[in-house]
């Protein structure tokens, strides 16, 4: 209900962008009024700039419903002129930051950019709020093409090709991190600052808010720096401690637990049966699926096999390989051989 509202909130304020009279002037000696346009006379939008509190004026070269311009005050802050609203945007905020213009995709997505201190902060335009948690030296936002597909109800197909937001990269001090806007209309580091070029910063992950949100909780709470997700939707993650640079799994749906503590050099999740192959001091063993350890990390090797209608579990002592099962430590065959494809004929001969 609430993003309904929100929804409808947004078409309104369009709607008035678009039906009411936009930014205008009104000249108490002529009792005319002049919409403020870039072709309007210099002397009535000095005029203009006066009522406004204001000393210089700069028009949106985007094509904006909301923002057709945005003034300078007195401090020497840009402040966005809304035209729905016939008013300064967020004029309370504009003592302390100055407000850049939002491109079409990033009006369409509800936030923009504004400046203090040398500092880049990220701006709610619906909620009408400055993201005051982390302020940034640099922000690259970049855009890709989407294609939308709508119906009517002959089921007649039409096809639209729209901008949206790629990747939102940024930086502190010498390393990039990235930014995602959640359907709630928040913003959250997905992706932390442990990156030398924005080419390297990670694709968003395009999950949800509540996830998102977890990300970053996880890395409060348990000292995280580099998160990995281990499934599409954002439910399994490895995380490194950003002190001891070891290893955990964490699980959770809006609140994590830690499935796997953080003590191992590597984990690898082994997908087809939730095998978890953990490392420590270069040696091997493994947690099944419900995050029970089978085998502590003694092992010399590990190999995950498949067999024909099921998968197990190689692990290589002093030269030789046993097969076990993915969730007990219980053999699937008896004996051992020196390669796992001679693990893989003893499953098919026995």
């Amino acid at each position: 209900m609430k993003n309904l509202l929100k929804i409808a909130i947004l078409c309104f304020t369009l709607l008035l962008a678009t039906t009411v009279k936009a930014q205008v002037y009104y000249d108490e000696k002529t009792d005319e009024e002049y919409k403020i346009t870039p072709q309007t006379n210099k002397s009535l939008v000095n005029a203009f700039l006066k009522e406004q509190s204001a000393i210089a004026i700069e028009f949106n070269p985007n094509t904006s419903p909301d923002f057709p311009f945005r003034l300078k005050n007195k401090k020497g802050n840009w402040v966005l002129f809304h035209s729905g609203y016939e008013s300064l945007f967020m004029e309370k905020e504009s003592k302390k930051y100055s407000f850049q213009f939002p491109t079409s995709v990033m009006e369409q997505r509800g936030f923009t950019l504004a400046n203090r201190k040398g500092k880049t902060y990220l701006i709610n335009l619906y909620n009408e709020e400055v993201e005051t948690k982390m302020g940034f030296d640099e922000v690259e936002i970049s855009s890709k093409k989407d294609t939308i597909f709508t119906y009517d109800i002959d089921y007649n197909e039409d096809k639209r090709i729209v901008d949206s937001i790629n990747k939102i990269a940024v930086r502190v001090g010498d390393k990039w991190g990235l930014i995602e806007l959640s359907d709630h209309d928040f913003f959250y580091l997905s992706h932390d600052f442990l990156y030398d070029s924005i080419k390297e910063v990670p694709p968003a992950t395009r999950f949800n808010g509540g996830q998102l949100e977890m990300m970053e909780n996880i890395r409060k709470k348990y000292n995280v720096d580099l998160l990995e997700a281990l499934d599409e939707n954002g439910y399994y993650f490895k995380g490194r401690n950003k002190k001891t640079k070891l290893f955990g799994i964490y699980v959770g749906e809006g609140q994590a637990s830690e499935s796997i503590p953080q003590k191992y050099d590597n984990i690898i999740h082994h997908e087809n049966t939730g095998t978890y192959e953990v490392w420590k001091n270069n040696k091997v063993g493994y947690y099944n699926s419900n995050f029970i350890l089978v085998f502590e990390p003694s092992f010399d090797d590990f190999k995950y096999v498949h067999l024909d209608y099921t998968y197990g579990c190689a692990l290589k002592t002093n030269g030789t390989w046993r097969l076990y099962d993915t969730f007990e430590p219980k053999k699937l065959i008896e004996g051992s051989a020196a390669t796992v494809d001679g693990l893989i004929d003893l499953w098919l001969d026995r």
